[in-house]
């Protein structure tokens, strides 16, 4: 058998390194010129820990830290919420986006192609053929579109289904910072309309993140003068995080995520990740989401001898779970971002008088899910 990926992020990569451990044939097209890492960190939970060592993937739980923090506090440091996230199986890791991107592509060798868009996919009873817009064209038994957000292969399997913007933007950036200057400050800090996070990295890096509500597709001018506008008068080190990071090294973009869909797979195409199930970050579970994914891809096409059976019990295990994953998430993103004064002081006081033990239970579903 032979697999067809398209895409290159996280969930694409792990997807080949999970078919190719059961013997499949893999071949992954990345239409970036060369591996993309987008200068961010992101936060490896429990349950993508798990699933990467189900694929024989420690090296990626190895270059990560391990001392990441739940805590949520008020504009002004005061804590509001305090969950444990030691006592989940597995470890929290914190990565740097581009070591975790450079660790999964060094061990898959030369199975990823870069410089190739996808055009088009067609298909019949014998294999599916891929078109890339370069006219160059690809086979494979099956195809798994891992391309995110903007998904070129949902576009062609579900052209009405199209991310929505939730109300407000996030700048991300990775600073060199000495973790003694954080001191106890780890975490997200919430406050009317915007919230940061301060997330600890290996070799005294800090990976930072800011959200603000305002329209779509505005990005402000200035980005350090608008953070300085909004985070200035918040708790340290909020503002020295800021001013450290060059104005080259900050990100920013929209933060949507993607409507439920009723069905991921056509035939012996199936989406993966974010292009099946994409979701706002407040969760943290966008590429744990993906890694689950291709494990139980793998565990599907070991399990049904046919493409078709196995496509259709890969969706029947994900579909309803990711949703919630989707949902809860989305929930979590509105809490976070009200802005009126008398909400926003209702909300700090009721997460206060939340024992820590009912926060985690909210999180349970998906930190002890088995893909």
């Amino acid at each position: 058998m032979k697999a067809v990926i398209i895409g290159a992020g996280v969930g694409g990569l792990c997807a080949a390194h999970a078919l190719q451990s059961i013997g499949i044939e893999t071949v992954l097209y990345e239409q970036a010129e060369k591996p993309r890492a987008d200068g961010a960190g992101l936060v490896l939970w429990a349950n993508a820990v798990r699933a990467l060592r189900q694929l024989g993937l420690d090296e990626a739980v190895e270059i990560g830290y391990a001392g990441v923090s739940g805590t949520i506090r008020r504009w002004d440091g005061l804590v509001l919420s305090n969950n444990d996230v030691k006592s989940l199986g597995e470890p929290t890791i914190a990565v740097h986006r581009e070591d975790l991107m450079l660790t999964l592509l060094a061990k898959l060798g030369a199975a990823a192609q870069f410089g190739k868009q996808l055009a088009s996919y067609e298909q019949d009873a014998s294999g599916v053929t891929v078109t890339f817009a370069d006219g160059t064209r690809a086979s494979g038994d099956v195809l798994i579109g891992a391309d995110g957000l903007r998904s070129r292969v949902r576009m062609q399997m579900q052209p009405n289904a199209i991310p929505k913007y939730r109300g407000y933007a996030a700048w991300r950036g990775i600073v060199t910072f000495p973790h003694t200057k954080v001191a106890s400050m780890w975490g997200e800090t919430w406050g009317r309309g915007a919230r940061f996070g301060i997330v600890p990295l290996t070799r005294d890096r800090i990976y930072w993140f800011a959200t603000a509500n305002r329209p779509a597709s505005t990005p402000p001018s200035d980005h350090k003068a608008e953070l300085r506008t909004l985070f200035g008068k918040w708790h340290a080190p909020v503002s020295a995080l800021i001013d450290e990071t060059a104005d080259e090294r900050i990100l920013y973009n929209d933060i949507a995520d993607l409507p439920s869909l009723d069905y991921w797979i056509d035939q012996r195409v199936t989406l993966l990740g974010d292009a099946a199930h994409a979701t706002t970050p407040n969760m943290g579970q966008g590429a744990c989401q993906a890694i689950e994914d291709a494990v139980a891809l793998r565990n599907a096409l070991r399990q049904q001898a046919r493409v078709s059976e196995a496509l259709k019990a890969y969706q029947e295990r994900r579909l309803d779970h990711t949703r919630k994953v989707v949902e809860r998430s989305r929930m979590i993103g509105r809490v976070g971002q009200i802005s009126n004064p008398m909400l926003v002081a209702l909300r700090n006081s009721f997460m206060r008088l939340t024992p820590a033990r009912v926060t985690q239970q909210q999180f349970d579903f998906v930190l002890s899910h088995h893909p």
